[in-house]
């Protein structure tokens, strides 16, 4: 059995919350979907189709999309989750990990099956269970490379 300890750094969090968000496919539909409109928008605006104020309320429109997913959605809930707050505790074995925290002393074991997926990116593992629900691992909570390696092992060997 391993042991890890850690807390959440907000920005790595802020940012995990992004990558998840911009990585969900109705995610990148939207947003492709409203590049083109911008883009078509602008050429109409270069061929004297479509009005200077079509064009601006069709950027502004996508500006404040961008602000709402790369800002707001992810503050808000980061503020909202209490987790991000706390101090995690965690030991993770062949069998599963078991998480408890600062504030409760309550030990919570998930089964490795629990997960629907396993993506490990630059400073976190994110452990799904389901498309929206997954619990955040940092990277620098491992003390060491072989830590890092063993619990990516467990965690890509055991979630489907």
């Amino acid at each position: 059995m391993h042991f890890l300890e850690f807390s959440y750094n907000k920005e790595e969090v802020l940012n995990a919350l992004r990558y998840h968000f911009m990585q969900r496919g109705e995610i990148k539909v939207f947003r492709n979907t409203l590049f083109i409109l911008l883009a078509f928008t602008m050429a109409g605006y270069a061929f004297k189709i479509v009005t200077i104020g079509a064009l601006i309320g069709i950027a502004a429109m996508v500006l404040l999309i961008i602000a709402v997913f790369w800002f707001l959605l992810p503050v808000s809930i980061y503020n909202k989750a209490a987790t991000f707050k706390d101090d995690i505790h965690l030991k993770y074995s062949e069998e599963g990990i078991t998480i408890s925290t600062r504030n409760s002393k309550n030990q919570r074991l998930l089964s490795w099956s629990t997960f629907t997926k396993v993506v490990e990116a630059k400073n976190f593992f994110f452990l799904y269970r389901g498309k929206k629900n997954f619990f955040l691992v940092p990277t620098s909570a491992f003390k060491s490379e072989d830590a890092h390696k063993e619990f990516s092992r467990l965690a890509n060997n055991n979630i489907n």
